[in-house]
């Protein structure tokens, strides 16, 4: 708590000491003493704008070749740009900058037409559809598209994110990109949380088998954060879905970056990536390597109470990881015309780790001790093929998708187990007990998905969807342990383990959504059977827990919009998280003997009804959106440990009484003197768990909150300053499932036995743009500046009481170097106009008033 104080006043007071140095000077063409920039001192704009559509004959139909189109400024009418119709009627204009214009278009016989149109960040690529031209009419019509770039954007059923600035995250993974992103948790295992429970993560709209740490900070363009979902996405998680879009160029002409940087602790990333674009054709391309290696350490403290006597256990875990990760990426968008596209990526993903851990146990406060050292190697190579393709039709907003998804990953593992026992002194006695373990695995997942949305009338839109996802999964695990006489490894059946399981999730949606004025409204319902089995072959058991029968998940959206930009909104959904295969089989694991885990194949799926009151309001400068929650979930997933023996627990899945979870969030981005951004998020909750066991009754809840907040300021020189942190309040440990079968991210139930300590980090960075038109950049980050990120979980039950304390590398400073490259036009592509196609472009372009 005492760190969160000192993050609010540093970057109070810091701001204002900052302020307080900077001279107020006239800038290039501002007026003197104002400190306001002129032309000369303003931002350059990206021109990244796609404008495009069809000239037809309002009578025929039929399509007019040979018009001439051209943008004009709003200010004095000079053109902007201009081109001539295509054989077919289309007009495509790339590369505009972001502003607003009239479209002026004039052809013989015909009356001219004006369009007034906005190029913005929310409306970069814009379909005008099928635009009529009447013959000896003059036809004066306006269609105008705003928006403002933000912190984040908030619709009927989704928020985004946009975090390509992000410069904290610079060189690191996915993990640090969504410690920053408001509302989202990320604890030191990656577990992430949104509203202190699970959301299903995607990448790029689909499940994936990475993991958050395989995913490189520098590839991410955006997180889309859906905590209510509609019926149309999947009905996985409880908190809704986040969505990792990666990066992906769509500009004209060849341009691209590279960067490299170096951290402290032997820390390496770089890569690149490179954009063609030329005609029909869209290549795009990226490469990018990471090796963050990293240390760990905890301690366990634990006093099991069994049949009157009390045992004491105290371990220490010393561990260093280096893992080695490359990440490559080619793409091809092929514009069959304006309004079709197909596109196809392949990514691959290869990681090598080397982990290496030395755990020290001591019993009953040195009446015995034991050391065991576990080095083991990881390898996994993941592949990812996604077709797509796109129909828009000359109607705006209606058009039709289908998508293929085939991801597949391959892993392996081999490692080894040195026992020790130790004297209280620490010194090596007896023999040592050596055991090797080699473990392979596959994961296979197919998703194929259609989407078809159709406006219906002036305010309707109507939207259909099908989906079905399959995922394959098998694993073989064999441990040998070295017979200390012979020397001779030896198979053992007890630890080893082969299982192999098959999901099928088939589903189906129906949402139509409208507006009466100011009043919004959007209904959905998705249909999905879930379809499971699994298997154990070498014991020849077979496992199929839950019927096939379909699933039934309602949602509900109302908006009320009122003046001065602000909207109150309250919606419904009903969501499932289905138990894995891994806290389904009856199999317990050995890897720490002393804390065993078995999994149950009794468990139920857990479905979650869920509330959510907004108020959204905008203003020139900032944007606020507070929400008032509540969730209610039957048969949650969580977990109860026992003690097994003296010295050993074990933990078992089972599904909770009751849970409930309420509490307000609050986000608010605001923009001070045009050059001091500050993002702030607050979610205060309670929550409630009851679980029974074999008799026993365990209950938790507890009151907390969460905080975090962003600071980014643009100084003199080309400067920018970003400081970032967050706060967690103790709280009860939640489910994490974070992923759930999307992701592959590691499971933590819920528990009615434990409480989470409360802990602070704050992250600072400082960028440097340079090189004409900022093509180059230095990036200086430091995470975690107070060295106070570590995980502390506290669990008291009448049969033992445990604390339990891990913590890994989080203070790390990396500097990052940039360059972006190319010219961001399409002209070196095009082909020169013809003589006359000059002369009638000319002709047709000279200066006309505008309306």
């Amino acid at each position: 708590m005492k760190q969160w104080y000192i993050l609010l006043a540093a970057v109070l007071l810091g701001h204002a000491a900052l302020y307080a140095q900077i001279p107020v000077m006239p800038a290039t063409g501002g007026k003197p003493g104002t400190g306001r920039p002129g032309a000369g001192g303003q931002r350059q704009l990206p021109q990244i704008g796609h404008l495009y559509g069809k000239l037809v004959d309002a009578d025929t139909k039929k399509p007019v070749a040979y018009a001439a189109v051209a943008l004009l400024k709003l200010r004095d009418s000079s053109v902007v740009t201009g081109m001539l119709t295509k054989d077919n009627g289309e007009f495509n204009f790339e590369n505009l900058p972001f502003g607003t214009f009239n479209m002026r278009i004039t052809f013989m016989g015909y009356g001219t037409l004006y369009k007034r149109v906005s190029i913005s960040p929310q409306t970069i690529d814009q379909d005008l559809g099928n635009l009529k031209l009447k013959p000896n009419t003059k036809l004066l019509s306006t269609v105008e598209v705003t928006g403002q770039k933000s912190a984040f954007t908030m619709g009927i059923d989704k928020k985004v994110f946009n975090v390509d600035r992000n410069l904290v995250s610079v060189g690191g993974t996915a993990q640090d990109v969504l410690k920053n992103v408001p509302a989202v948790n990320v604890d030191i295992d990656g577990n992430v949380t949104v509203r202190n429970a699970s959301p299903t993560i995607f990448v790029d709209g689909k499940p994936s088998t990475l993991t958050l740490d395989q995913i490189p900070a520098d590839a991410i363009e955006s997180v889309e954060l859906i905590t209510n979902p509609s019926a149309k996405y999947d009905a996985e998680g409880m908190s809704g879905i986040l969505n990792i879009v990666l990066k992906k160029n769509k500009r004209a002409g060849i341009n691209g970056m590279v960067n490299a940087g170096i951290g402290t602790g032997n820390k390496y990333n770089g890569g690149g990536n490179i954009n063609v674009r030329q005609g029909k054709v869209n290549v795009f391309a990226n490469y990018m390597i990471n090796s963050n290696r990293n240390w760990g350490k905890g301690t366990t403290d634990r006093t099991n109470f069994l049949n009157g006597d009390t045992s004491l256990l105290h371990q220490e875990s010393n561990s260093r990881s280096t893992p080695l990760f490359q990440f490559g990426r080619i793409g091809l968008d092929y514009y069959l015309d304006n309004r079709n596209t197909i596109s196809i990526s392949q990514n691959i993903v290869d990681g090598n780790f080397k982990n290496y851990e030395d755990l020290r146990s001591t019993f009953n406060q040195g009446d015995s001790l034991g050391s065991r050292i576990t080095n083991n190697k990881f390898g996994f190579r993941n592949y990812t093929t996604q077709l797509g393709f796109k129909h828009t039709f000359a109607e705006p907003n209606r058009e039709w998708t289908a998508d293929f998804t085939y991801n597949t990953s391959k892993n392996n593992r081999n490692g080894d187990f040195n026992t020790q026992p130790l004297t209280p002194a620490g010194d090596p006695t007896g023999k040592a007990a050596l055991q090797t373990n080699h473990s392979d695995g596959k994961t296979t997942y197919i998703v194929m998905q259609t989407d078809y949305t159709d406006p219906i009338g002036k305010t309707g839109k109507l939207e259909l969807g099908l989906k079905g996802t399959i995922r394959n999964y098998n694993s073989i695990y064999n441990v040998y342990d070295q017979d200390t006489t012979t020397g001779q490894y030896i198979y053992n059946n007890l630890l080893s383990n082969d299982y192999k399981y098959k999901e099928q999730i088939y589903a189906g949606y129906v949402n139509y959504s409208g507006t009466a004025g100011n009043f919004g409204y959007q209904g959905g319902l998705r249909v999905e059977q879930y379809i499971y089995s699994g298997e154990i072959p070498s014991e020849s058991l077979k496992y199929k827990p839950t019927k096939a029968r379909p699933g039934f998940f309602p949602s509900i959206y109302l908006s009320q919009k009122f003046a001065h930009d602000q909207e109150l909104q309250l919606n419904y959904s009903r969501r499932v998280t289905r138990p894995t295969f891994f806290q389904l089989i009856p199999y317990r694991d050995y890897t720490d003997p002393l804390n065993q885990r078995e999994g149950n194949p009794n468990l139920k799926p857990e479905y979650t009804n869920s509330m959510e009151f907004s108020y959204a309001k905008n203003w020139k400068n900032g944007n606020f959106l507070g929400s008032v929650y509540y969730r209610n979930t039957n048969n949650l997933l969580s977990t109860i440990s026992e003690p097994l023996g003296k010295d050993t627990l074990l933990t078992t899945f089972v599904n909770a009484d009751k849970n409930n979870s309420y509490g307000v969030e609050l986000t608010a981005k605001n923009t001070f003197f045009d050059i001091w951004d500050i993002t702030a998020n607050v979610n205060l909750y309670r929550s409630e768990i009851a679980v029974t066991q074999d008799k026993h009754e365990y209950a938790n809840s507890n009151f907390s909150w969460n905080a975090k907040i962003n600071s980014e300021t643009r100084l003199p020189a080309n400067f920018t300053l970003q400081i970032s942190g967050n706060y967690q309040a103790p709280t009860i440990a939640l489910p994490n499932n974070s992923g759930g079968r999307g992701g592959g991210f590691m499971m933590v139930p819920a528990s009615a036995q434990g409480t989470i300590k409360g802990f602070s980090s704050v992250d600072i960075g400082l960028k440097k743009d340079f090189l004409k038109k900022k093509t180059a950049s230095l990036t200086l980050a430091l995470s975690d500046v107070f060295n106070t990120r570590q995980y502390e979980l506290n669990q008291a039950a009448p049969a033992f009481v445990q604390d339990y304390i891990r913590k890994r590398e989080s203070r790390i400073l990396r500097l990052t170097f940039a360059y972006r490259f190319g010219k961001f036009d399409a002209q070196i592509f095009k082909r020169k106009n013809t003589k006359a196609d000059r002369e009638n472009m000319q002709n047709s372009m000279q200066t006309e008033p505008a309306f």
